[in-house]
């Protein structure tokens, strides 16, 4: 699929508003849900880079909640900021027309953004999870 200047334009300026900070939060928070996810798919032999955008894919979740929300709220009031209509209804259109649009781009953000900071992202990940995975054999040997 081509993509034309301004979409790479409007990508690289939206890049820029994703949270560097709460990328490895995030994936600290979700680690057993990462570890699962990696091993039922293991056997794809894929990068760990490709297979956090396909967890960051499947799950739909933002990095950061509370950003997300605030820049949907953002796009919402500039959605219907020229319209006069009863704001409640003008919101619940919004919603019903374009948060399913919304989430997808940014979630394709997300992705877009691990291949910017893949160097310092992923042997962070890869210590995280040898971290949980030494703390599950050690827990293991207890018993």
């Amino acid at each position: 699929m081509a993509v034309d200047e301004e979409t790479k334009k409007k990508d690289e300026l939206e890049l820029y508003q994703i949270d560097d900070k709460a990328i490895v939060p995030f994936f600290r928070d979700h680690l057993e849900d990462l570890k699962r996810f990696l091993h039922e798919h293991k056997e794809q032999n894929l990068s760990l880079l490709v297979m956090l955008k396909q967890f960051i894919r499947t799950y739909r979740m933002p990095f950061n909640m509370q950003r997300y929300m605030e820049v949907q709220r953002t796009f919402i009031q500039q959605s219907i900021h020229e319209k006069m209509q009863d704001r409640q209804a003008a919101v619940s259109h919004w919603i019903q027309e374009h948060a399913g649009r919304h989430r997808d781009r940014m979630i394709q953000l997300q992705c877009l953004y691990l291949d910017k900071v893949k160097e310092k992202l992923l042997p962070e990940i890869e210590a995280l999870l040898d971290k949980r995975i030494e703390a599950l054999q050690a827990h293991k040997n207890e018993k």
